[in-house]
């Protein structure tokens, strides 16, 4: 008899091999496209509620978020489709916690590669604080290499998501070079670092002396939405600086806010910063 760990780690396999044969520009979307649905479980217009009330206007609010919404039931439980789909969205979500840094990509978007006091994720997910400074290797190669004393130095993370930066990055991390050039901003070399957490802006901010810092890093996924980036934004940065002076922007990605208008929003707040010299809550 196989066991339930068995059973489990089959399906998550299964899940996994699946989401890596669908288009991978756009994960969110291979929750929503596996399992396909059942005929019988489901209204011709996709809606799991039996004769709906108004049924436009239920499909209009459920086209318009990726959330399961109107998916019906059998008795107190789920549709079997709505409960796969569920373990599908859950799978997910695991995954882009454990995703990896790609090398290869860190490359090809032309950062400093750099990595936090973490050795491995374990490390990462139980110690949070290790992911708020640069191990000693890295600090000294940014001492090296890195642009000192810009306006704002951008720096791509992977968070709780490295997938997130890996699907998101390629067009953000230049929308945000343009961006913030174009308001008249000074920016530094581009570096990304492994296994971060927000806080470690705040020590590569003190250690380049910029005065301001733009992390791009990956979320912490709910289900089906392992892409989202979020955007932290920190004038005058000092390290353990408090989350109040800070601005975020989440919920970067195809399906929520697009990097393009992500980067200009993130360039407005900036200069609002360098007017009032202060950020977030003070900064409003």
């Amino acid at each position: 008899m196989i066991s339930n760990d068995e059973l489990r780690r089959i399906v998550e396999e299964e899940i996994r091999r699946a989401m890596e044969s669908s288009t991978p520009s756009a994960p969110a979307a291979r929750s929503a496209d596996f399992p396909p649905a059942a005929p019988t479980e489901r209204e011709p217009m996709g809606v799991g509620i039996k004769k709906p009330f108004n049924p436009e206007l239920l499909e209009r609010i459920r086209s318009s978020s990726p959330s399961l919404l109107g998916v019906g039931r059998v008795g107190t439980r789920y549709l079997t489709n709505t409960y796969v789909r569920m373990r599908a969205d859950h799978a997910i979500a695991k995954d882009a916690v454990y995703s990896e840094a790609d090398e290869v990509l860190i490359e090809k978007l032309g950062c400093l590669s750099l990595k936090s006091e973490c050795q491995d994720k374990e490390e990462f997910l139980l110690h949070p604080n290790h992911g708020r400074r640069l191990c000693d290797d890295s600090a000294a190669r940014l001492q090296q290499q890195a642009t000192k004393g810009v306006d704002v130095q951008l720096i791509v993370g992977d968070g709780l998501s490295a997938w997130a930066a890996e699907v998101n990055g390629p067009e953000l991390l230049p929308a945000m070079e343009a961006e913030l050039q174009k308001a008249g901003f000074s920016v530094g070399k581009r570096v990304y670092v492994r296994y971060a957490r927000v806080g470690v802006q705040d020590h590569i901010g003190t250690l380049l002396g910029a005065k301001a810092t733009a992390i791009m890093l990956g979320e912490r996924p709910g289900l089906g939405t392992g892409d989202s980036l979020s955007i932290y934004i920190a004038y005058g940065p000092k390290l353990d600086q408090d989350n109040a002076e800070k601005n975020c922007i989440s919920n970067v990605r195809q399906l929520g806010i697009k990097p393009a208008e992500a980067a200009k929003e993130a360039a407005a707040i900036l200069k609002r910063a360098f007017e009032t010299g202060r950020g977030g809550v003070a900064g409003q």
